[in-house]
């Protein structure tokens, strides 16, 4: 059970009161929780459960003030005045309001099946203009809640602004010596698992370069090419085809990587003397142009499919820490198509 207080009473009787006191806030509290155990707030719209002054203000059952010593009891849970709170509800938040007091007095606010505490909800003096308080208060099991008058009579207004449901949080956490000897223990135990274990061996793995990769190169002024997504191939053409023209893609090849072989897929229409199609692939310290060959497959003159490789490597240890890596794909006359490059590699 909690009572919340103004904060001119709260200071001067905190120490009497057996039951909980919250002060300046809007809390549930009990003697005896679990770990676990909490509750939950939920606020909603504020709506009016009870107003004992006469029509047109009136809500609920009760249309004249409460008199001296007396204890007005309520249901708050379900639909009662206008608004309905869940039935499941522990406790209610409320704004409680006195109006028109006949005499100094305070309000106490409690669940109807507990013992009136000794403490106060609302105080007063004699001929005070409306003054209102934050309560919050446990619901008795039938869902209710009592409302005691100490002195004179007044008219209480009682809007509900949010309720309470109970609800378990495992809040038993770990300190962090235990969060550190739990991590250690982990550590521990994952190590024996892995002893006598070989490592993993790195097996050959190929890396994919299809058209789209590809950029025309420096020397692509006035010739036309054509990438085509759908069946993924790349051509040029237009009647500035007169020498190689060239396009370049990135390679992203992880580092202590060893490349085992280049290879080159297309296709030749026609077929012509001398060299027609080439890739070949740079590394080269950063910032520098390609220059330094490690792979060079190309097609001669024949005509049919392009089926170019080379596995004479130089420098195939990658090291991506000091060089960049890339692939000049070169084509020499409109009949050529390029499907796509191929880097074969193994992993330490």
């Amino acid at each position: 059970m909690s009572i919340a207080l103004s904060l001119r009473t709260c200071a001067s009787i905190a120490g009497a009161v057996a039951a909980s006191v919250v002060c300046g806030s809007l809390m549930s509290a009990s003697a005896s929780l679990g770990s676990g155990d909490r509750s939950v707030y939920v606020p909603i719209t504020p709506c009016r459960v009870m107003d004992t002054r006469p029509a047109p203000n009136n809500v609920g059952p009760r249309s004249t003030p409460l008199t001296a010593q007396e204890t007005h009891t309520i249901s708050v849970l379900g639909s009662n005045g206008q608004c309905s709170v869940p039935l499941d509800a522990s406790a209610v938040a409320m704004n409680v309001t006195a109006v028109n007091p006949t005499d100094a007095s305070f309000l106490t606010v409690f669940p109807a099946d507990a013992t009136r505490p000794l403490a106060s909800s609302l105080n007063w003096v004699t001929g005070q203009g409306a003054t209102p308080n934050a309560v919050t208060s446990d619901v008795s099991a039938d869902g209710k809640v009592s409302f005691f008058n100490n002195a004179g009579n007044v008219d209480v207004v009682a809007d509900i602004v949010g309720y309470f449901v109970d609800h378990n949080h495992d809040d038993r956490y770990y300190t962090k010596a235990e969060t550190d000897a739990k991590l250690a223990a982990d550590v521990a135990a994952t190590d024996a698992k892995l002893t006598g274990k070989a490592d993993k061996v790195g097996g050959p793995t190929t890396v994919v370069l299809g058209p789209s990769a590809f950029v025309p190169g420096s020397n692509s002024t006035g010739v036309t090419y054509i990438i085509d997504a759908s069946v993924g191939t790349l051509s040029v053409t237009g009647p500035n085809v007169n020498s190689s023209l060239c396009f370049d893609a990135p390679v992203a090849l992880p580092n202590g990587a060893t490349v085992t072989a280049v290879h080159l897929d297309g296709f030749d229409n026609v077929g012509t003397v001398g060299t027609d199609i080439t890739l070949v692939m740079y590394a080269d310290p950063f910032g520098s142009t390609p220059s330094t060959s490690m792979a060079n497959p190309s097609s001669s003159a024949f005509s049919g499919v392009v089926t170019a490789f080379d596995n004479t490597i130089t420098s195939p240890l990658i090291d991506s820490t000091t060089r960049s890596y890339s692939l000049r794909l070169c084509m020499n006359n409109t009949t050529l198509i390029f499907y796509d490059a191929r880097i074969d590699y193994t992993l330490p």
